[in-house]
């Protein structure tokens, strides 16, 4: 009898005695799709330089990435006024110029069409920044003209104060406002930091996206007061700017009318007699009138530039009172006159101090050097005050100031 052979089994049997499991595939299959983020319309992002030899532009290069400039100030602009679903997507360009030319910047649309966006921006200007600000203000330059290039204006009805103010709350909300910013104003639609520290009092008051709402209620409508009503549910513009003039204690505070005594008159009509003889002062920005009967809170006085619009960080205050003799006519003239000095190292400074000193002895004649100095300080206005203060003087006594300026400024 033939033999019988044995079948061994397979390899796949002897790897695996544990018989093949059902696969529940269901469990494989993702249930959603992939989670793909929203992402911002970014036009083309164009940059030209009239004249790369200038100081500016070598001065733009050494502190300016302008690819990340740019890009995110589209960003920042977007982020702060819009959401996905209600940002614009009909801008096809925006073009960074560098140029020479007066001013600081400013946006416009190109010769093609208002969807191509041009800003320009003075390397002027740029040059004359010092170097410790320049790639700050750099940066808050473009992203206040970043915002003209996105936002709607009441189909061109909207108040240039406010579209100002929306431009620079942008700004500010991005960490890039100046130093010399302030919370003053006459009117809420004065523009700038004035309307930016007033439209950010609102958000803080009536939610994060109130600059948002605002901006979009002129996207179709002309501008109309109702605007506010509807932000603010039911509360006019003029109440509002009232309640945060009283939030910030930026009411002035009304000055006396002078009495009737022989010796006031007297006095005053001197005082007036003297005013008249002296040259004016120079041309400043009217401040509302306040009352000497308690301590006058010194005014911040922005050291200014010759560049419009660029004002460099004031000098330190001597402190939260100002110091003054009595309440006569003849002292509010002569504080008034302290107040509006300004020296801008084009003329001769020993005269100027004599001024100076002269008014400070009629009204304050115990106030301390270091008060002197840094009061005088704050009277420095002009690109050349400011370079020489910060290179010479800025850590010095008042007579060590004082000195240095006769010196600096004896043959202007």
């Amino acid at each position: 009898m033939a033999a019988t052979t044995t079948r061994q089994p397979s390899i796949l049997a002897q790897v695996s005695a544990v018989p093949p499991q059902r696969v529940n595939s269901t469990a494989e299959v993702p249930t959603s799709k992939p989670h793909h983020p929203k992402r911002w319309h970014i036009p083309r992002l164009l940059f030209k330089v009239k004249d790369v030899s200038h100081e500016g532009a070598i001065k733009y290069f050494n502190t300016t990435n302008t690819q990340k400039l740019l890009h995110d100030a589209v960003i920042g602009v977007l982020e702060t006024l819009y959401t996905h679903e209600t940002a614009p997507t009909t801008q096809r360009s925006i073009t960074l110029i560098l140029q020479s030319m007066d001013g600081i910047a400013y946006t416009t649309g190109s010769e093609l069409d208002n969807d191509h966006k041009e800003i320009y921006f003075s390397l002027d200007y740029i040059c004359q920044l010092p170097d410790d600000r320049t790639q700050n203000e750099i940066l808050g330059v473009i992203r206040h003209e970043m915002v003209h290039c996105w936002q709607y204006d009441a189909c061109g009805a909207a108040p240039g104060g406010l579209i100002e103010g929306i431009s620079d709350f942008v700004r500010m909300k991005a960490g890039l406002g100046p130093p010399h910013w302030t919370r003053k104003g006459d009117r809420w639609d004065a523009g700038y930091e004035a309307t930016a520290y007033f439209l950010d009092y609102l958000c803080s008051r009536f939610g994060n996206d109130t600059v948002k709402r605002i901006n979009l209620a002129m996207k179709h409508s002309e501008y109309t007061p109702e605007l506010w009503m509807t932000i603010s549910g039911g509360i006019p513009v003029e109440k509002l700017w009232d309640d945060y003039k009283t939030a910030f204690n930026l009411h002035p505070i009304p000055k006396p009318e002078p009495g009737d005594g022989e010796k006031e008159k007297e006095g005053y009509a001197a005082v007036a007699k003297e005013e008249a003889a002296a040259p004016p002062p120079s041309k400043i920005e009217a401040k509302p009138p306040q009352s000497v009967e308690k301590p006058l809170p010194i005014p911040p006085t922005p050291i200014a530039t010759h560049a419009s619009g660029m004002r460099l960080p004031r000098s330190p205050g001597s402190g939260d009172v100002w110091p003054f003799a009595a309440d006569t006519p003849a002292a509010h003239i002569m504080l008034d006159r302290l107040k509006n000095m300004r020296f801008e190292g084009t003329s001769d400074a020993t005269r100027y101090l004599l001024e100076f000193e002269a008014l400070i002895d009629r009204l304050q004649p115990e106030m301390s050097d270091t008060d002197r100095r840094l009061l005088l300080c704050t009277s420095f206005h002009g690109s050349i005050m400011v370079d020489w203060y910060e290179k010479s003087c800025r850590a010095v006594t008042y007579p060590q100031l004082k000195e240095a300026m006769q010196e600096a400024f004896r043959n202007y």
